[in-house]
């Protein structure tokens, strides 16, 4: 196995735990905004996982593999709106602030990755992911904010 397909590997295996952290975050919020916005970050995880699957199964034509695009469906908050009350404010910030500090070690770990490698469409692989990991958290950021000074939470 080569370098890369480890790399590959070790990366679903990161979006399969980021996502089941979500789904346990999501038992855990009352309110149904909560549970929906950690329901979407998990599918956000599962997306992750997918692309990543399907690169690894691709490596023998990693020369055309794409660029993985970044994810078009977030959600922006807009500050203006009322959100719902989440009854369990003190452990969804907990869980939160857990998911922020995943978030950005993600980040690291695939932007090393990237600095790694000499290959410039497998140094994209990673530097694309290490992107979506920064777009989610500012999600969770974004969030975190609101709840923190509104005890509410804004998710569709």
């Amino acid at each position: 196995m080569s370098e890369l397909e480890d790399l590959l590997i070790e990366a679903m295996n990161s979006e399969l735990e980021a996502q089941q952290f979500y789904v346990n975050a999501a038992e855990k919020a009352q309110s149904q905004a909560g549970k929906n916005f950690f329901n979407e970050l998990a599918e956000f995880e599962q997306n992750h996982y997918n692309k990543v699957k399907q690169i690894f199964d691709s490596l023998e034509s990693i020369a055309n593999v794409p660029e993985t695009e970044e994810i078009h469906n977030i959600k922006h908050i807009n500050s203006e709106i009322e959100g719902e009350f989440e009854p369990n404010k003190n452990e969804i910030i907990t869980v939160i602030n857990m998911a922020i500090d995943a978030e950005k070690m993600a980040q690291e770990r695939y932007d090393t990755i990237a600095d790694m490698l000499d290959d410039q469409k497998s140094k994209t692989i990673f530097d694309n992911l290490a992107q979506d990991e920064r777009n989610h958290q500012k999600i969770l950021e974004d969030e975190l904010y609101h709840l923190s000074n509104k005890g509410t939470i804004i998710w569709e």
